[in-house]
């Protein structure tokens, strides 16, 4: 399993390439729209924007440790598309071309990832040197593992579970909700080792986070609380073991 270059307006952006077909498919996915560095120019048929509207590491927040001065930060892996049209003739546009359209082009067949993993992913930066002290992709990716195109691949995790739910940081552990990997295969809650980020306990949720866990402590318990959504969402709130 390699990884396709493609050089685009003087950047190197890089394209899944698991197997022989699947690189052929993704290049034929971006071929037409503009890739480049940061600040490429919009364009009619569309310039590629990773990471996506819906931002890469800026939707979730953030948690970060006074105490040993490291930031924990969630975050996506995918795109957007930023297409220009000339303004409709009803337009009070004073511009030849105008932003006309957001859209998540170019989109692989069959459901396929276009770009290399991790598709989420929580890193630990270290503020006090500007060093990442560890990655992990957040969740195993089956979704993608099991596609009928990579199911025979021996791949590792690949991220893609992570909700848009932020981070909760404990004296030794980061607690994170997930969208997939319990039991089921449907939404948990996972404690991470803050210090190394292995995965130490997952927990099932009945349904996705909405935000944020909180933690508090009641009568000498320590509890954990969050908001999960469904047809009425609710506060779930989970004590932890005597």
């Amino acid at each position: 399993m390699t990884l396709t270059k493609i050089e685009a307006s003087g950047a190197t952006w890089a394209v899944r390439d698991f197997t022989p077909e699947i690189r052929r498919m993704a290049v034929e996915a971006v071929e037409g729209f503009r890739l480049g560095p940061l600040y490429t120019p919009q364009t009619l048929r569309g310039t590629i924007m990773r990471p996506p509207v819906g931002g890469g590491a800026s939707w979730s927040g953030a948690a970060v440790d006074p105490e040993t001065g490291y930031l924990y930060v969630p975050s996506t892996n995918g795109h957007s598309t930023i297409q220009l049209t000339e303004p409709e003739p009803h337009e009070p546009s004073t511009l030849r071309y105008i932003r006309r359209a957001v859209s998540a082009g170019p989109v692989m067949p069959r459901g396929l990832p276009l770009w290399k993993p991790p598709y989420t992913r929580m890193t630990a930066i270290d503020m006090n040197t500007g060093e990442h002290a560890w990655m992990i992709p957040t969740g195993d990716g089956d979704r993608i593992r099991n596609h009928p195109m990579l199911r025979g691949l021996d791949l590792p995790p690949l991220g893609g579970d992570a909700s848009r739910s932020g981070p909760l940081l404990t004296k030794t552990l980061l607690i994170y909700a997930l969208t997939a990997g319990g039991s089921d295969g449907g939404p948990r809650l996972a404690a991470y080792d803050k210090a190394t980020g292995a995965e130490l306990a997952s927990l099932d949720l009945p349904a996705g986070a909405l935000g944020a866990p909180m933690t508090y402590l009641l009568d000498g318990a320590q509890h954990i609380a969050l908001t999960v959504g469904g047809e009425v969402p609710g506060l779930l709130s989970f004590r932890l073991p005597e």
